[in-house]
């Protein structure tokens, strides 16, 4: 193996043009020295005087990427049969390949030409090309080649197929993608960690030893009534345990870090863009819950004059209802759905499946504040109709 992959693209200049530029651009940018005859570094242009020195370059490359289309390309007679450029490429790798050269390959065609070699249209397709395709079929049927053939009809199906990483192509993309997922797995079972105390030999989450009550409020909201002291003492606990998590916050900020490299999106071909995975989706929406909990009982007031108050002597144990339940208890509720949503993630992680159950988008729009609730679609309606209703006023 070279210590840069190289891979070589055999096909008519012609027909796949700018195919071939992308190609070249996407395999370039995720790791690959792309050979093609057109380019300036490959050295020669394809032709049939130069045939030899392509066939060096598929024996200097360790992939070979074949693209069939209609179009046989210039015909030249070789001992007295047709012949071109592609199908000697083809034939030449065949041999290297029989006689032990570690070289891999995969073979995209189009489907119209498929289409049109099945029906036997020689009207579009001329015998040399039906003659090529059988000879390629016939090769990929049995153990030299496996069955690494697609068809495609744009760019993007081209695109899917390479970075599913069959047949050894292993993109620059998909490499970093593991590294990265190795460093998310540490991350968030270092943080899963945070959450748990052991007791002998009984593990423990901090759900499992703090259930904060639904308290009966007397009078007004702003009132201050009594609490039990057990009560109290979940609550410090809680305050306590989110002050002194700075640990926490640098390891959220270095799970962001990983994901904004862009290495876990994948090419949706029906979209026709880039996508997250729903791991990805899950993560970036449990962080941002960890980090706005860290936040909330660090920086909001009520907190820190409950842990105050609290810490004042065994008789000051109050609470209104309006710290109580606007402040307390939905944290608590967030502390509950972020455990939930970890534990996901870490059985994810170490189940070793590509990905999770698809999930609508709201699904994580919930950042752990109350207007969540509104849901995006909500929003660019009301963007949308912005400037015709404040027209419509003025």
């Amino acid at each position: 193996m070279n210590p840069q992959p190289t891979i070589f693209i055999s096909s008519i200049i012609s027909e796949f043009y700018d195919l071939r530029g992308a190609l070249k651009y996407f395999l370039g940018k995720n790791g690959f020295r792309v050979l093609m005859s057109e380019e300036p570094d490959f050295g020669v242009n394809c032709n049939q005087d130069s045939l030899p020195t392509c066939k060096m370059q598929i024996e200097k490359s360790d992939y070979y990427l074949l693209i069939v289309g209609n179009e046989p390309g210039t015909i030249f007679d070789d001992n007295g049969k047709e012949t071109t450029v592609t199908i000697e490429e083809f034939r030449h790798f065949l041999k290297i390949r029989k006689n032990g050269l570690n070289l891999n390959f995969i073979v995209f065609v189009r489907k119209q030409t498929r289409e049109n070699y099945k029906n036997n249209d020689t009207t579009k397709l001329g015998q040399l090309q039906i003659d090529f395709i059988n000879e390629i079929l016939n090769n990929t049927e049995d153990k030299i080649l496996g069955r690494w053939r697609y068809s495609f009809d744009k760019f993007s199906e081209i695109i899917q197929v390479l970075e599913t990483n069959q047949n050894g192509l292993f993109i620059d993309t998909t490499r970093k993608q593991s590294l990265y997922k190795i460093y998310l797995r540490k991350e968030f079972l270092e943080i899963y960690r945070m959450f748990f105390s052991k007791d002998e030999k009984t593990l423990k989450c901090i759900t499992d030893t703090i259930d904060l009550p639904e308290i009966k409020f007397q009078g007004n909201i702003i009132d201050q009534q009594s609490i039990d002291r057990k009560v109290a003492g979940m609550i410090i606990a809680l305050i306590a345990f989110f002050q002194n998590k700075n640990n926490l916050i640098q390891k959220i900020q270095r799970i962001f870090i990983y994901i904004a490299q862009g290495e876990f999106s994948y090419f949706d071909h029906e979209k026709e863009s880039y996508v997250q995975p729903e791991y990805i989706k899950l993560s970036i929406q449990t962080g941002e819950i960890l980090e706005k909990l860290v936040q909330t009982f660090t920086n909001i007031d009520i907190f820190n004059t409950l842990k105050t108050r609290y810490m004042g002597g065994e008789t000051n144990y109050t609470i209104s209802k309006a710290e109580y339940n606007m402040f307390v208890k939905p944290a608590f509720s967030d502390i509950k759905i972020v455990i939930a949503k970890l534990t996901n993630l870490v059985t994810f992680f170490e189940n070793g499946i590509a990905d999770l159950e698809k999930k609508d988008d709201d699904f994580y729009v919930y950042r752990g504040v109350v207007n969540d609730s509104i849901k995006n679609n909500e929003l660019i309606d009301y963007a949308m109709n912005y400037f015709k209703k404040n027209k419509l006023r003025n």
